[in-house]
């Protein structure tokens, strides 16, 4: 479950945000993986709401959602986040009844042709399209049209009807990448948002020290950075094993949650068709511990999934992990990650995404090969001393 801490138990950096950010400009912050960034958004928007002000917080993709809307309903909290798609299509369908926003491709909105309908007064109700303040959690996953369509909707007079501009405030870190194509940096979010007020944070408050030196050995040099080492905060080294069967690894994930029956356990695979055949292994070997195993792909309904009881095991694909966290994390199927003509950097920024989600303890493996998968060559060796291996 997201962790969210007492208003005391925050660090200076994280204080001097929520103390100093305007409220009447756009706003920026930027931090690397467990700096606390969703926490930030949360505080922000209850001390906007407290102000009078109508917040929307929305997110990309449906599982990060669900995951932070059970988090702050057992939190007591008021907020509902939205994906952005739900957020743009409500947005839109108030302003111009029943015609969709137009759209590039499915679930892809042509903001570009947008602007020009609103423009060209084709839109009834243009000021419908004003939205208060809204918070943009994990910014860098949204297009960079995106941006262009907040700051021109924030401005534009038929919009604001004689009331200030709608107000944004943006989390990202763009060294956390999923998608190869569609994302946006940091230095493209502030030349559509003119005039954003930019924060940075770097406190590490989820990963144990072994966790966050091997999560830093795959960062890729971009503007964010990466978070402080928690010197501090001991775990054991994370492992790399070798298992003789897909029914072994799988035998030590559903160990660890047996003995740790109390703590979450998430396991990320590199694809669809690895989930499935884990999820079906996963649930033999499970049932007779007593332990349940849930899943997510994309169109599934994610408010289903339990993050919140002990007992579970998770599987979810890479492309998913974002924004998530558990106490134990598995990178099974190693040999499964596609390498040969990969991007080296963008597959050392999904490794980054992946290792961070990890608490206490990081289990990657590999299983039933003929011959040494390639992915190994792009991990730290053993005299490196970030990762046991044990192969």
């Amino acid at each position: 479950m997201m962790r969210l801490p007492k208003r005391t138990e925050l660090s200076e950096e994280q204080e001097n945000f929520l103390l100093e950010a305007p409220f009447d400009r756009p706003v920026l912050c930027i931090g690397p993986p467990g700096t606390g960034k969703t926490v930030l958004a949360l505080y922000r928007g209850v001390a906007l709401s407290k102000k009078g002000k109508e917040v929307q917080f929305i997110m990309y993709g449906k599982l990060l959602t669900a995951y932070t809307k059970k988090a702050l309903t057992e939190l007591g909290e008021s907020i509902a986040p939205k994906t952005w798609n739900q957020w743009i299509w409500s947005l839109w369908r108030d302003a111009n009844a029943r015609y969709k926003i137009p759209e590039l491709e499915k679930y892809l909105p042509d903001f570009r042709r947008a602007l020009e309908l609103l423009s060209t007064g084709r839109v009834k109700r243009p000021d419908k399209l004003h939205w208060g303040h809204l918070i943009i959690d994990e910014g860098q996953d949204f297009p960079k049209e995106f941006y262009m369509f907040l700051a021109f909707l924030s401005m534009d007079e038929r919009v604001c009807a004689g009331r200030p501009g709608s107000g944004v405030t943006i989390l990202a870190d763009d060294n956390q990448r999923l998608e190869e194509e569609r994302h946006s940096t940091i230095n493209q979010i502030r030349s559509y948002i003119p005039n954003c007020e930019t924060y940075s944070i770097r406190k590490n408050f989820r990963n144990t020290a072994p966790i966050a030196r091997l999560a830093a050995y795959f960062y890729t040099g971009l503007q964010t950075g990466i978070p402080e080492i928690p010197e501090n905060v001991k775990g054991p080294a994370p492992q790399l094993k070798y298992f003789n069967s897909c029914e072994e690894e799988m035998m030590s994930v559903v160990n660890w949650a047996y003995n740790n029956d109390d703590c979450s356990c998430g396991v990320i695979v590199p694809s669809r068709n690895v989930q499935r055949k884990l999820f079906a292994i996963l649930e033999s070997i499970a049932n007779e511990k007593n332990i349940k195993v849930q899943q997510y792909s994309a169109g599934r309904d994610a408010n289903s999934l339990d993050f919140h009881s002990g007992g579970f095991v998770t599987i979810i694909c890479d492309k998913s992990c974002k924004g998530l966290e558990f106490d134990a994390v598995f990178l099974p199927q190693l040999h499964e990650h596609t390498t040969d003509g990969a991007d080296e950097t963008f597959f050392r920024m999904k490794m980054y995404v992946m290792i961070s989600r990890a608490r206490q303890f990081l289990q990657m493996s590999f299983a039933d090969c003929l011959s040494r998968p390639a992915v190994l060559s792009m991990l730290p060796s053993s005299d490196q001393e970030l990762l046991a291996w044990q192969i």
